[in-house]
């Protein structure tokens, strides 16, 4: 054998020993996808602040009588109203927040949503929303644009199932990781929270694209942290003693977090019930958002005094950063006061971070759930900062923890870490990520504390994460890791089909006990002459007309007939069949081709046998 013929077989015998075999070129795939999603998140990160640039520094400093406040309450609304009116060029029915898209995508084999077109105008949107105000977050398009390059090369090269999405995954992981400059938590959020999905096949190209995404923004934009923590910060040292409050931080984030995600369904529902066209709905949000901006100026100057716009705006970052440095607590450990005008630490400064949490929910609510474009990380992070500086002031003012100087800071940072748990449900991603993109390594046990507690309680209030609600709003069902990675894996090709005992509506319902007799049918599959799917008769029905066997030769096949049961497809995943079973209560459901015409029957029993038989493998 020829010496590089040698060195190929050594590749796939050490691929296949990974688990990869024939898979092994999702390797150099992921490098492809991870550098050009690498790419597109420099992009878009350009684009949110060229947006925020026209906006505010562009058109904000235009003089005229009252502009100040003419244009913090109106800019929102401008750029609603452009998001607005992409949606309807786009002739899209729904707001989209970028993950559960995603995620819906692979659920149902969508090949032609996540496209360049998509990923263009997610871009687009996204920029107008949060540079003209909008209080959202970049992870969430960032993770769609991302999932666009990987699904795009998939359906170039033509790649089966299983390694689209495992691409999809990669541009997500990229983008995340690019965005956030975050590989760790890049790799960890797509595994988590996307795909659900830890096995080896899938770790390692998602790893490789989050290495190679992270390194070309790194070189395209240079290796700057998200937040700077500043120096004092990094001479903490968490003590036992502080186990305590750290654990009731933990429960507040839980209790705020579910809040956040309940309001945010709740916001929703109000919006769809409104006679609003589609695109007009952000328009108005904007409207609403700049109106509670413009009344936050008038009402909570002292938090405000520093920027040259409401606070809850955009990403909330500059106030993040605030919040991470212990100089922006003056005198708190000294003298109770802060600021020059001496106003109390528990009065003054608790109450203006409490009313930046609930306005940052409240603005998230209002940009989100009429139709505006971005993520809830941002706002997640904002909260969590906002609370956890409030509680330490809080308990600092009573003596219950240490007045040291950085101490508010260091809770700003865990809760930081709490809110996104309790509004995602992913502790290891939640303070892996705060770790990362501030690289202060001191806080990461009560990060882990907070995360894990906040995690908990927010499932204790409201048992879906944000994603979940979104998800099960569309019908999607997100079950548990093991559940879904080894259901995903199997087609209905896999299970074992019974043959379809075939109807028409027009015949004698004589026609059913007969077929039972010959057959031992159970139930049926109703189709016209061309054998196009109708419905179905199942065997429960049959069995409760047997109870009137003199009403029999006066019916029909199509009275007894069902039209609402849902149907599968010969390559439709295990998952989506479970689910399907579990909202009816039926014992097969019908198999048809892409022309609608009847192939069998999958049964609940065969199905479940199939899946026991792989958990044995």
């Amino acid at each position: 054998m020829p010496q590089e013929g040698r060195i190929w077989a050594r590749i796939n015998r050490a691929l296949g020993s990974l688990g990869f075999g024939r898979d092994w070129f999702m390797i150099p795939l992921a490098a492809v996808v991870g550098t050009l999603g690498g790419v597109v998140a420099t992009g878009f990160e350009l684009l949110v602040e060229a947006s925020g640039h026209f906006f505010f520094v562009t058109i904000g400093e235009r003089e005229f009588p009252g502009s100040e406040w003419v244009l913090i309450g109106l800019l929102p609304a401008v750029g609603g109203l452009g998001v607005g009116l992409i949606g309807w060029l786009l002739g899209k029915k729904r707001p989209e927040h970028g993950v559960p898209e995603v995620i819906e995508t692979m659920a149902k084999r969508d090949v032609d949503y996540l496209t360049p077109r998509s990923g263009a105008s997610k871009a687009v949107s996204a920029s107008l929303t949060m540079g003209s105000g909008g209080s959202a977050g970049v992870e969430g398009p960032i993770i769609m644009i991302g999932s666009t390059v990987g699904s795009t090369l998939s359906n170039l090269l033509r790649l089966g199932r299983e390694r689209r999405s495992a691409l999809i995954g990669c541009g997500a992981a990229a983008g995340t990781a690019a965005i956030f400059n975050a590989p760790i938590a890049g790799v960890l959020f797509v595994l988590e929270v996307i795909l659900r999905d830890f096995s080896i096949k899938t770790f390692i190209p998602i790893v490789v694209a989050s290495v190679f995404g992270t390194s070309v923004a790194q070189a395209l934009l240079g290796d700057e942290v998200v937040f700077r923590v500043p120096e004092a910060m990094r001479h903490y040292d968490f003590v036992i003693a502080e186990i305590g409050p750290y654990a009731l931080l933990g429960l507040l984030c839980g209790g705020v977090g579910a809040l956040f995600a309940a309001s945010m369904r709740r916001s929703e529902a109000l919006w769809d019930k409104t006679s609003l066209p589609g695109w007009a709905r952000p328009a108005v949000g904007g409207l609403i958002l700049g109106l509670v901006g413009v009344l936050s100026l008038l009402l909570l100057d002292p938090l405000f005094a520093e920027y040259d716009r409401p606070a809850f705006y955009g990403n909330g970052y500059p106030v993040i950063e605030a919040l991470l440095n212990p100089v922006s607590y003056p005198g708190a450990a000294e003298a109770g006061y802060i600021g020059e005008k001496g106003v109390p630490v528990a009065t003054a400064a608790v109450g203006l971070l409490c009313a930046a949490l609930l306005l940052k929910m409240l603005g998230t609510c209002l940009t989100l759930g009429s139709g505006g474009s971005g993520g809830i990380i941002a706002p997640s992070l904002f909260m969590g900062a906002a609370l956890g500086a409030a509680l330490a002031m809080t308990l600092n003012a009573i003596g219950f923890i240490p007045a040291e100087r950085g101490t508010p800071a260091t809770y700003a940072l865990a809760g930081m870490a709490g809110m996104i748990a309790a509004v995602v449900h992913c502790p290891l991603t939640a303070f892996l990520l705060v770790f990362e993109i501030t690289q202060d390594y001191r806080v990461v046990l009560p990060m882990m504390l907070v995360a894990i507690l906040a995690t908990t309680a927010s499932q204790f209030f409201y048992r879906d994460s944000i994603y979940q609600a979104w998800l099960r709003k569309r019908g999607i069902r997100m079950g548990t890791y093991a559940d879904m990675v080894l259901l995903r894996r199997l087609t209905v090709h896999d299970v074992p089909l019974s043959p379809a005992v075939i109807v028409h509506p027009e015949e004698p319902a004589q026609r059913l006990l007969e077929l039972a007799e010959d057959y031992a049918a159970v139930d049926y599959v109703v189709c016209d002459d061309r054998d196009i799917y109708l419905g179905m008769i199942i065997g429960q029905d049959v069995r409760t007309t047997l109870l009137q066997r003199e009403a029999i030769p006066l019916m029909i096949v199509g009275e007894l007939m069902r039209r609402g049961l849902p149907t599968c497809e010969v390559d439709e995943t295990l998952d989506l069949v479970l689910d399907k079973f579990s909202k009816h209560d039926v014992s097969s459901l019908a198999v048809i081709d892409h022309n609608g015409r009847a192939k069998g029957m999958i049964t609940r029993s065969r199905l479940m046998r199939r899946y026991q038989r792989l958990l044995d493998e």
